[in-house]
């Protein structure tokens, strides 16, 4: 499975199709041969049981796709769970501090780093139960992903303070309810939301952190590319499914 830490680092646009119900592992092949360089679960927002998670991730990593999942809340509970099935990198929604930051770095990292407990031969190393301990302390430490995802105006005001942690890779913005922090629900180019952007742009730079967004398609990135952003997530099961629904329902009425 390609390493998404050593994708963060080429340089390149990375996109990600998204799950926000169907866990299925027909899913994860078609998406890999869809060509997407990961796959982002919505599992703070969607609806999917534990076992049927935990399925979808190990197909996903057999099909050498690594697994990015936004977290419910920041309890080690969760964060462990999503480790451990799989997942290499972990979202925190409603990052607004860097005490929120840390606490979700010590639950993803091994120590001396963080606190998070072992558990071998789980879907963390695809269940090969040869995986040593250093190995799977030294992979864990290595290849895990961190996203601050920041959707508030506290979050924009402590960008440093968040991105100052070393172990921060992604800056995520999550631009509708950043919008909704600053009065202007769905206004993405109000100039107080632009320039919450701009800040945001300037301290991922600052701090030599990849930004990026979710994003509906390739023409709605395309702007922020010219910014410098280069991690965006997008379209999920649920927006295919209501677009190739519509297109196929408009052409029979059309030809009808």
């Amino acid at each position: 499975m390609p390493s998404l830490k050593s994708l963060l680092k080429e340089n390149r646009v990375l996109v990600g199709l998204t799950v926000q119900h169907v866990c299925e592992p027909w899913l994860a092949k078609l998406y890999k041969y869809a060509g997407t360089d990961f796959v982002y679960i919505e599992y703070e927002h969607g609806f999917m049981n534990e076992a049927d998670l935990a399925g979808f991730v190990l197909a996903c990593r057999m099909e050498g796709l690594p697994v990015v999942a936004k977290v419910p809340e920041c309890s080690r509970t969760h964060v462990a769970k999503l480790l451990e099935c799989g997942v290499i990198g972990i979202q925190l929604p409603w990052t607004e501090s860097r005490e929120q930051i840390d606490r979700l770095v010590s639950y993803v990292k091994f120590p001396p780093i963080g606190i998070r407990a072992a558990a071998p031969g789980m879907g963390n190393c695809d269940y090969n139960l040869q995986t040593t301990g250093r190995q799977l302390i030294d992979t864990g430490n290595r290849e895990t992903v961190v996203l601050a995802h920041v959707e508030t105006r506290t979050g924009i005001e402590n960008l440093d303070a968040i991105l100052g942690n070393p172990h921060v890779d992604v800056l995520f913005l999550g631009m509708y309810d950043l919008s909704i922090s600053y009065g202007q629900p769905g206004e993405f180019g109000h100039p107080d939301v632009a320039a919450a952007v701009e800040k945001a742009l300037a301290a991922a730079q600052r701090h030599g952190k990849v930004a990026g967004m979710y994003v509906p398609n390739a023409q709605a990135a395309q702007r922020w590319v010219g910014r410098g952003m280069r991690f965006f997530e997008t379209a999920s099961e649920v927006d295919m499914v209501d677009g190739g629904a519509r297109r196929t329902i408009a052409e029979f009425r059309k030809g009808m």
